[in-house]
């Protein structure tokens, strides 16, 4: 059957049918959802708020309450105002002094009518609802033994091409893909095996107590005999022993007063070893017969220590036989038990004396104080300078990787010298007359360097790369405040080559720390006078980054072990100051005062390295030995001793974005010498005019005199100069080109700021 209605009609039909559809297919939805509901597990019952309700235990409580049935006593103490505000002396006495005296107003005393009542009552209040007791049996029936037989079920291969070709995996892929994408992002953005909770106290170190946030003094070592009156020239921490650190003590004299006192006893000098569990007695004396201003100890072989002397010697210890005796004799205090007593070391008191096993020769050592010693593991040399070659590598007893023999001693002669620890090595052959005959030791490998004028270098300190032992290039800090970039290897047919490769002017004072960052192999820090500078390894003329003058000159500084963009500065006035670049760089972040004499030395304990038996592994120990001969340990706080994360990223950015300027300076050099060049000529050309100018001036001013001088003696009127009109033409001149020239130089700068575009004229 047909019917034929209008549009409108229609439409609303249609409206009617799609709404009614709709509705079904809500109460459907909904039908389904309450199955859904009604077949889910019963949860827990929930507790509704009720009113309260009265059971009797309000009377019950009104009962128990005190009530007071009658009014308040009051007491009313008076005092003269004169008495107020005095100032009292308190004291203390015994109690059977103060009980037999006068001084008592109120006496105690014994009240034989006395007599005590206490009302007391029981009453029971019950503040709980009725409870009942109940019994549930929630086990299934008795238990039956039985086993059950299994085998796995596959799908046949048709079968399993047949379900992932379907069209019911691929809209399951497309459902679970952007879930899965972005799990996989969060992944790679967020580290899932980090620790969170390691990190946890690090986010409140900012506001958490004043010792997570200062640097405070862990502990102090002094000796009456050898530091008294001293000061500390090198510390070092020996590396396989926790909590144990040597020290080196000079006498601050002059060389005049070294050379008055010549005639004199021979002073004793030594190396305190101290160990943190006897802050009184050094565990070990490694004595010197000279003053020993720095030291170090083998990285592979710790037993062996060297150090450089005041004369320019090199001595060496071996503390392997006393370190054994302090082994079996147990904690500090017990060393008189032990019986054994190792060569070359004799027994002052409770403290082991140990002498050297071998002394340098004068003829082949340096010729004045020996400022700074290296070990170089890995690194081998030749007495001809030149890298050992393949065949001569195998020769050696170790590999050259797993080896540490070889160090290098710095002096103010100007001399690097390269040592081998293994004395006579290279003279196996030659045999010696006695047998207690010593062996002379001098160094393998020696590097002159000269100035650029010439002369010696005053060479103070060296910094090797240590990472890559390949590379034979290395900086040196003078004394006059010179880096030089030099290279050990000698060129061949040259018989006195030049080692220096760059040389700059980096300080005004002498170099007294030169260091490369732990973190990144081509950045040195060097400190001097009263600033600290960062240099990168082929950017020898311009310095990365170089920190305002300090209020006192610096006296030790060297990088933190464990964050990358965190230097420590010591100064003369005893202040410690860290330098963290990432927060701010125009001024120390945090500074520290441990003493009030001048810091002569840094050295941070090794990474993880407890202070003591017991001791937590994240404390950070920096050791500090000031002018007085007082070793001084310092514990860092939490902030400065955990890296922030992606530091290390942060601070490489640091560097390129300094690095960059430097390029963008060089490239402007060219630009600048042209523009310099241009303004003197102009300089030079507005000075010739101007000259001119005054030689016409003057000569016209000659010219009107005479012709004046000339009237006079005839006797006619003298009136103005004639020379007056040109003398103020010619000034007006020079005014006139003057501010042209301005005009034309600030309508540049306008065009080259970009206020003005070029080639449109300016008014």
């Amino acid at each position: 059957m047909q019917l034929a209605t209008s549009r409108s009609a229609a439409e609303v039909w249609e409206f009617i049918d799609a709404e009614t559809g709709r509705r079904r297919q809500q109460a459907e939805s909904a039908a389904t959802e309450q199955k859904a509901v009604k077949a889910l597990p019963p949860s827990k019952k929930s507790w509704a708020a009720r009113p309260w309700q009265c059971l009797g235990s309000d009377a019950e409580l009104e009962d128990c309450a005190i009530t007071s049935h009658r009014p308040p006593c009051i007491l009313l103490a008076q005092q003269p105002r004169r008495a107020f505000h005095q100032v009292c002396n308190l004291s203390d006495k015994d109690s059977s002094e103060l009980w037999n005296s006068s001084q008592m107003e109120c006496r105690p005393f014994k009240d034989p009518t006395y007599d005590l009542r206490r009302m007391e009552q029981d009453m029971a209040v019950q503040a709980v609802p009725v409870t009942q007791d109940l019994a549930v049996q929630a086990t299934p029936a008795r238990a039956v033994p039985g086993s059950t037989q299994y085998e796995a079920r596959s799908l046949a291969e048709q079968e399993k091409e047949n379900l992932l070709t379907s069209e019911a995996v691929a809209q399951f892929l497309d459902r679970v893909w952007p879930r899965c994408d972005e799990a996989l992002q969060q992944n790679e953005v967020t580290n899932i095996f980090e620790d969170d909770f390691a990190f946890l106290g690090d986010d409140d170190s900012g506001t958490g107590n004043r010792k997570e946030t200062t640097i405070s003094e862990y502990q102090s070592f002094t000796d009456l005999q050898h530091s008294k009156g001293k000061a500390v020239s090198a510390i070092h921490w020996l590396p396989h022993r926790k909590g144990v650190v040597a020290v080196a003590c000079t006498d601050p004299q002059s060389f005049n007063q070294r050379v008055d006192a010549l005639g004199g006893a021979p002073p004793s000098h030594a190396v305190l070893i101290w160990n943190f569990r006897d802050p009184i007695h050094p565990e070990l004396i490694l004595e010197s017969p000279y003053e020993v201003f720095c030291f170090q100890s083998n990285p592979l072989q710790p037993e062996v220590i060297t150090g450089g002397c005041y004369n320019g010697q090199i001595i060496m210890w071996d503390t392997a036989s006393q370190e054994e005796r302090i082994a079996q004799s147990g904690p500090a205090g017990e060393e008189g038990k032990a019986s054994k007593e190792g060569a070359g070391s004799e027994e002052r008191g409770m403290t082991a004396v140990v002498k050297g096993s071998h002394l340098s020769l004068v003829d082949a050592s340096h010729t004045t104080c020996v400022t700074d010693l290296q070990w170089l593991p890995g690194m081998s040399f030749t007495r001809d300078g030149r890298p050992p070659t393949a065949t001569k590598a195998a020769e050696t007893p170790k590999a050259a990787g797993r080896e540490c023999n070889f160090f290098a001693t710095t002096a103010g002669d100007g001399r690097i010298m390269f040592w081998d620890m293994r004395v006579g090595y290279n003279r196996r052959k030659v045999k010696r007359e006695r047998e207690d005959e010593e062996v002379e030791w001098s160094p393998t490998c020696v590097v002159h360097l000269t100035r650029p004028e010439g002369g010696d270098l005053a060479a103070r300190h060296t910094c090797f790369n240590l990472k890559d032992t390949l590379k034979t290039t290395f900086f040196v800090g003078s004394s006059d405040g010179e880096l030089v970039y030099a290279d050990w290897i000698k060129p061949e047919g040259e018989e006195h080559p030049d080692y220096s490769k760059a040389c700059v002017r980096a300080h005004n004072g002498a170099i007294i720390s030169l260091q490369r960052s732990p973190f990144f192999e081509d950045v040195v820090v060097s400190v001097g006078d009263w600033s600290l500078a960062l240099w990168k390894e082929g950017q020898h003329q311009i310095p990365l980054f170089t920190s305002p003058h300090a209020p006192a000159p610096y006296t030790a500084g060297c990088w933190s072990p464990t964050r990358p963009g965190v230097i420590y500065a010591a100064r003369a006035d005893g202040v410690l100051e860290v330098w963290d670049l990432l927060d701010r760089s125009h001024e120390p972040s945090m500074t520290a005062a441990p003493c009030t004499t001048p810091i002569t030395y840094l050295a941070f304990s090794p990474a993880g390295a407890p202070p003591a038996a017991g001791g937590r592994s994240v404390q950070q120990l920096l050791a500090v030995g000031d002018g007085a001969g007082v070793l001084h340990i310092m514990d860092l706080p939490r902030n400065l001793r955990r890296r922030v994360p992606s530091e290390v990223n942060t601070m490489h950015a640091f560097l390129t974005r300094h690095l960059a300027r430097l390029d963008y300076l060089q490239a402007c050099k060219p630009r600048r010498a042209q523009l310099l060049k241009e303004h003197q000529e102009r300089q030079k050309v507005a000075e010739d005019e101007r000259e001119a100018a005054a030689l016409a001036a003057a000569q016209a001013a000659a010219n009107s005199a005479a012709a004046a001088a000339a009237a006079a003696a005839a006797g006619e009127p003298v009136g103005l100069p004639v020379a007056a009109v040109p003398i103020r033409n010619a000034s007006k001149d020079i005014d006139e080109k003057a501010e042209e020239a301005y005009r034309k130089m600030e309508d540049a700068f306008r065009v080259q700021l970009g206020l003005v575009p070029d080639g449109v004229a300016v008014t």
